[in-house]
């Protein structure tokens, strides 16, 4: 089998991956991209404040297309900033379309109208969810792998946890692949840290996935270290190392 990296189908909210070796097997990355569609300028931030991790989970698509090609499996990755609209809110709440991120006001988001905010899901939420859905629908029953990223420091407090995996509904998969990362000693391992999918599991998860009563993890790796690709590419190497040990996943030919 082929286990090159092969992006499969493009569209402009999403980016798809094929994957042969464990097809079985979906990768999502829900916060991949800080870009901006044309014609919205850049929101009324300045550039630098979209760099960072308030328009995006840095880092966290280069370990979502590492992870792919490691494993051969198929992913699926946004496309456009969550600022723009968050493909992990449900429409309607606070947080799809925030007027606010981490205290930095958002010019263009506030006071939408109806339509601007339907206009906006037409655009990057409603393709990118009927892709995913396409892909449960053609998979039956896969195994979800929703990677993500956080800060290393949050209202002024520094996160100890180099990552966390986040549950609520699959504590069998969670707990497997926690011990699997806690055998590594020199790693401070998030058992639903560093926030509870209990209190924000997100829309993918919630809203998606659970219902199909699918195997799933949230992986949270802190951005330091993987904001650069050497770093995203170890720690995919490690995921990908542990995920074919603890869920019998075919492993790449020699």
């Amino acid at each position: 089998m082929q286990d090159t990296y092969a992006p499969e189908r493009q569209a402009a909210a999403f980016e798809a991956v094929a994957g042969a070796r464990n097809p079985n097997l979906l990768l999502l990355c829900d916060h991949a991209s800080n870009a901006l569609p044309p014609g919205w300028g850049s929101l009324g931030l300045s550039q630098g404040q979209l760099k960072e991790h308030i328009a995006w989970d840095i880092g966290a698509a280069a370990v979502t297309r590492h992870l792919a090609r490691l494993l051969g499996a198929p992913a699926l990755l946004s496309r456009y900033s969550r600022l723009f609209i968050d493909c992990n809110r449900a429409l309607g709440t606070p947080n799809s379309i925030p007027e606010e991120s981490d205290g930095v006001g958002v010019p263009a988001n506030r006071a939408l109208t109806a339509a601007e905010m339907a206009r906006r899901a037409d655009i990057a939420f409603h393709p990118y969810h009927r892709e995913l859905a396409r892909r449960l629908d053609s998979l039956g029953d896969p195994f979800v792998i929703a990677v993500h990223s956080c800060t290393a420091v949050f209202a002024g407090q520094a996160r100890p946890w180099h990552v966390g995996v986040l549950w609520r509904r699959d504590a069998a998969s969670a707990g497997r692949l926690i011990a699997a990362l806690a055998r590594d000693k020199a790693l401070h391992v998030g058992d639903n840290q560093p926030y509870s999918a209990f209190d924000a599991p997100g829309h993918t998860v919630a809203d998606v996935v659970e219902p199909r009563k699918l195997r799933h993890v949230i992986i949270e790796i802190r951005q330091d270290l993987i904001a650069g690709d050497a770093g995203a590419e170890a720690w995919a190497e490690r995921l990908a190392d542990l995920l074919t040990r603890e869920f019998a996943l075919v492993e790449a030919q020699s």
